[in-house]
């Protein structure tokens, strides 16, 4: 199933086309550092037990599903994006597998 509903009006969750949880608790980076970020994405206890390429696959597979993860970049009236692109972040996320 997918979504192609607008995630509006404002107060409203964004719809994604897939069945989503939110991101443990643990997984928080608020007042973390790039090497913490870095450990914490690295480690397959905490990211879902996968490898670098097989983060940028959870994140190109959830947008193939119209999922939730790309979404983010397009959350609707009211709601303001992250820096960047979504494909420039899994492009990040390569990257940094590479490294």
């Amino acid at each position: 199933m997918t979504s192609t509903q607008v995630n509006e009006p404002a107060p409203a969750p964004p719809r994604a086309g897939i069945d989503w949880q939110l991101a443990p608790v643990d997984f928080i980076r608020f007042e973390k550092g790039g090497a913490e970020i870095c450990a914490q994405m690295n480690d397959p206890k905490r990211n879902g037990g996968r490898d670098a390429a097989g983060l940028v696959e959870h994140l190109r597979h959830d947008a193939s599903l119209n999922g939730f993860i790309p979404r983010g970049w397009a959350p609707g009236t009211g709601r303001t994006t992250p820096p960047g692109s979504f494909e420039n972040r899994v492009k990040d996320v390569a990257l940094w597998g590479t490294a």
